[in-house]
């Protein structure tokens, strides 16, 4: 029995997601944890608090999962406090959130605060 690999275009893909990522991470977007630190002189202290797209993606879930009222409006709060820096490193720009009625909401938060619609790339 023999098998045979195909040459997947994975690390192409990897290459054109880290091109991709790499001026978030200029921009001091944290995507993982401890393994992303700042360099450079002047750098600030690594966060020791979970990475910021983490913590968006958690409150989501629990956000579409929440039963009862308080609950879905502490997380609803969350949720937008998170979106405008997630938004700011562009993560926005590379992600949609799949969930018409929360990509409404969080659209509809950002273009409040920024004065401009991001209903496009959220939708």
């Amino acid at each position: 029995m023999t098998t045979q690999v195909a040459s997947a275009p994975l690390p192409t893909l990897m290459q054109r997601l880290a091109a991709a990522f790499r001026p978030m991470h200029a921009r001091g977007a944290l995507f993982a944890g401890p393994a992303h630190p700042p360099a450079g002189r002047g750098a600030a202290a690594p966060r020791t608090s979970e990475p910021q797209l983490d913590r968006f993606v958690t409150r989501l879930r629990e956000l579409l999962a929440a039963s009862d009222e308080a609950a879905r409006q502490r997380l609803e709060r969350e949720v937008l406090e998170l979106a405008a820096p997630l938004q700011a490193a562009g993560v926005f720009d590379l992600l949609r959130i799949a969930h018409a009625p929360v990509a409404a909401m969080v659209a509809d938060h950002l273009a409040a605060t920024a004065g401009e619609s991001r209903r496009p790339a959220l939708g």
